[in-house]
């Protein structure tokens, strides 16, 4: 399985200012699901360039932002120095092997990241474990629907060799579940998505951007039908979809 770290460690700065990842309207979302309260301590998994960690500093008493590439970090500490950020912490560090204590934050988040985890029934239980007991995560990713599932698997594996798997919702529900959380909310949000920014943001080079297009726009059947393509001004648009799910640590199991 290709290192995650090959992946972003040469395009932090296009995560830092990426229209997903840096959008108000996409953050409200990750604020609306986790509900901060100024005494948590926070956690933000997989932070990346700390978009979402910068969006919860206000909201919270203190965030800690881990992930595993140290050129996303840098960047993620050269925006906090910049927009004078003071309570936020910068962890390198593994979703599948936290480096903290049982029953740590108030408050647990990941967006956009979960995707890459090789082992997601690992990731699910060290949220669990991390989490205080009647506390609340927040947990964001992409979700496609079959079968235009199959379609993007194709497209996001050639995009990023660090892509795992994207879940259904159904998939995401029923592996928290197990893992012991109580699911309170769970929705899927469709996107109008850019296809040429989703492949900038990796630095996607052009003929092979053009060629994953392709696998896009000739999806056929109900993968058609959910996926809609459509050249907009010669540029390819595309639903997109997200999982937006809220669950619970109860206070015993």
């Amino acid at each position: 399985m290709p290192d995650v770290r090959d992946s972003f460690r040469n395009v932090a700065a296009n995560y830092a200012k990426s229209t997903f990842h840096a959008s108000t309207i996409r953050l409200q979302e990750v604020l609306d699901l986790a509900r901060p309260k100024p005494g948590d301590l926070a956690l933000d998994v997989a932070t990346g360039t700390g978009n979402t960690a910068f969006a919860l500093a206000p909201r919270v008493r203190r965030v800690v932002g881990l992930d595993l590439t140290r050129e996303m970090l840098n960047e993620a500490r050269r925006i906090a120095a910049e927009r004078q950020i003071v309570n936020v912490d910068w962890v390198i560090g593994d979703a599948l092997h936290l480096p903290f204590q049982d029953d740590t934050f108030d408050l647990y988040a990941v967006r956009a990241a979960p995707h890459h985890f090789v082992d997601v029934d690992q990731f699910m239980a060290e949220a669990y474990r991390v989490l205080k007991p009647n506390h609340d995560a927040a947990f964001i990713d992409c979700s496609p629907p079959l079968p235009a599932r199959d379609v993007l698997h194709d497209v996001e594996t050639r995009r990023d060799p660090s892509h795992v798997l994207s879940l259904t919702l159904d998939e995401w529900v029923g592996k928290l579940q197990r893992a012991g959380f109580q699911v309170d909310r769970a929705e899927a949000r469709e996107l109008d998505w850019n296809y040429e920014e989703w492949m900038g943001n990796m630095a996607v080079a052009p003929a092979l951007s053009a060629e994953l297009a392709g696998l896009i726009e000739s999806a056929e059947g109900d993968a058609h039908a959910q996926l809609h393509p459509e050249r907009r001004e010669g540029k390819l648009w595309h639903a997109y979809w997200h999982a937006l799910i809220r669950a619970h640590k109860p206070s015993s199991r």
